[in-house]
């Protein structure tokens, strides 16, 4: 297959643990230089830009930015460029996922986790945009959702399920809008997924998930992050607006 990768740069939010981590590891595997984002685990970021220059040769640099602030993530992207190169590919995978009953969420908690999982994507997804326009580039946007976007969650995360429906439609609304330059956009929509993040439920609860996936299995953040270096590639190029399933069978529609 025909990635056509090498020597690309590629932003990655959220990009020094669990999923992100992945990601920067998969593209770097394929020759793209990997701008890795964190907001407070810089040791994580510093040490994974480090394996990635060591390993596969590419440019790496660790990119401190909270997504929640319009500034930082312009920042990020002027940071991008002015250590590794101009952006040609943004994942936009950070998110913040607070728990709880729904009667105890607040309207700050609510409104915070719209800034961070939508504004902050709507925010990099302009800059990124406007510099490929400027530049008259075909650039690649892939953003992550969740399956609980569609499904919502049995263990209570209103505002971050609300948040990523949120961010399915703001792909197919950009991938619609910026087509005709080119530009491609597209989601992944990740199931349950091995990671820090879960690691407690999965030990607590691990028959009740496996119970709701057809292959029996939990993803691996490498299994997820192949998808996104797939739709980040050439080998993606007629592909626009999509949300790809990545949930083992729970959505299979």
């Amino acid at each position: 297959m025909k990635l056509n990768l090498k020597g690309k740069t590629a932003l990655v939010t959220g990009g020094a643990r669990g999923i992100g981590s992945a990601i920067c590891r998969d593209l770097a595997e394929e020759g793209v230089n990997v701008g890795i984002n964190y907001h407070t685990s810089a040791a994580d970021a510093e040490r994974l830009a480090a394996e990635l220059r060591d390993e596969f040769g590419v440019k790496a640099a660790a990119l401190m930015g909270n997504l929640d602030r319009e500034s930082e993530i312009i920042g990020l992207i002027e940071a991008l460029e002015a250590e590794i190169g101009e952006i040609d590919i943004l994942v936009n995978n950070a998110a913040y996922c607070p728990s709880g009953p729904l009667e105890s969420y607040t309207k700050e908690e609510w409104e915070f986790t719209f800034s961070v999982n939508v504004t902050g994507c709507f925010i990099a997804c302009r800059e990124a945009v406007k510099r490929w326009r400027e530049r008259g580039v075909k650039g690649k946007i892939v953003n992550v959702v969740s399956q609980a976007a569609f499904l919502g969650s049995t263990s209570g995360h209103l505002p971050y399920d609300s948040s990523k429906g949120a961010v399915v439609s703001l792909t197919r609304a950009v991938a619609r809008e910026v087509a005709p330059y080119g530009i491609n956009v597209n989601a992944v929509a990740p199931g349950m997924v091995s990671t820090e993040m879960v690691q407690k439920k999965l030990e607590a609860n691990l028959d009740f998930y496996l119970s709701r996936i057809p292959l029996k299995r939990i993803a691996e953040p490498a299994e997820i992050a192949s998808i996104i270096t797939f739709l980040a590639s050439d080998a993606a190029s007629f592909m626009t607006g999509t949300t790809l399933d990545a949930t083992g069978g729970l959505m299979m529609r």
